[in-house]
C-alpha cells in the first residue's frame, strides 16, 4: 500500500467511526456502568478542569526588568557605544552560561546570521539542519547564498537525528546547525563528535533554550558558537 493509499483509507475509516459513535461516549463511560459521574467526565462535558486559570502572558516581565528598562530609557543612552549596559550585560550573560564570550544582537535571527558571516559561510557552501524548527534557522542560510541542507528528526525526541547527519555530510558542509526545539536538547555527544571527525563547526541554535543544559552545561555554549 502507497502512501496515498493509506491516507485514504484511514480517512475513511475515522470518518465511519465518528459517524455512527456518540462522541461522548468516547470519552464518558456509561454511569450505568457504575461510572464516578462528573469526576470522570473532561471539562469539556462537564467535568471538573484540571486548570482553574489561564497561563501566563508572555514575555513575563517583573519589577526587575521594569527599573532596569527605565534607567536605560532615562539615562538616553539607547547605544551600546554611549553607555554600558549592553557591556555589562554581554559580561554577565556569559558567565550566566558558562561562555567565554558573548556578542548582544537584536534578536536570534541575528545572532545566527552574525555566526555564519563569522565562520565564511556563503555561496555554494551547504549548512545541515533540521527541518523541524522556526524559519529563521532557514532563513540565516539563505541569507548567506548557502544551501539549507536538511535531516530529518528523531521521531522520538523531535531533534535533528545525529544518526543520519554524517550521510548528508559533503566536501561543501561548512557547518552543522542542530536546534534545541521547544526547549529540550539535541544529542550533542553525538553531534559535537561528528562536528570534530569532520572539522566541521557546529552552531547550535539555542533560540528556545535559554538555560537548559546538557550533561550540567548550558545550551548554546558547548558547540562552537550558539
Amino acid at each position: 500500500m502507497n502512501r496515498r493509499e493509506f491516507l485514504g483509507t484511514a480517512t475513511v475509516g475515522a470518518g465511519v467511526t465518528l459517524g455512527t459513535a456518540n462522541l461522548a461516549n468516547l470519552f464518558v463511560a456509561d454511569a450505568a456502568a457504575g461510572a464516578g459521574g462528573a469526576a470522570d467526565k473532561p471539562a469539556l462535558l462537564g467535568g471538573k478542569p484540571i486548570r482553574t486559570a489561564g497561563f501566563p502572558s508572555w514575555p513575563v516581565i517583573g519589577q526587575t526588568e521594569d527599573k532596569a528598562w527605565m534607567e536605560v530609557l532615562h539615562s538616553g543612552k539607547w547605544f551600546r557605544g554611549y553607555g554600558q549596559e549592553v557591556n555589562r550585560f554581554e559580561e554577565a550573560y556569559a558567565k550566566l552560561n558558562g561562555a567565554k564570550h558573548c556578542v548582544a544582537t537584536a534578536n536570534g535571527t541575528s545572532s545566527l546570521w552574525a555566526v555564519l558571516e563569522g565562520l565564511g559561510v556563503g555561496p555554494g557552501d551547504e549548512v545541515i539542519l533540521p527541518p523541524y524548527t522556526f524559519i529563521a534557522t532557514l532563513n540565516v542560510v539563505l541569507l548567506q547564498y548557502a544551501l539549507p541542507i536538511f535531516v530529518d528528526s528523531d521521531p522520538d525526541s523531535f531533534q535533528i537525528d545525529a544518526r543520519k547527519i554524517e550521510a548528508a555530510i559533503t566536501e561543501r558542509t561548512r557547518a552543522i546547525m542542530p536546534v534545541h526545539i521547544g526547549g529540550s536538547p539535541a544529542d550533542l555527544d553525538a553531534i559535537l563528535a561528528i562536528g570534530a571527525k569532520h572539522k566541521i563547526p557546529v552552531i547550535e541554535d539555542a533560540c528556545q533554550a535559554h538555560l537548559g543544559q546538557w550533561r550540567g552545561r548550558n545550551l548554546g555554549s558547548l558547540g562552537t558558537a550558539g
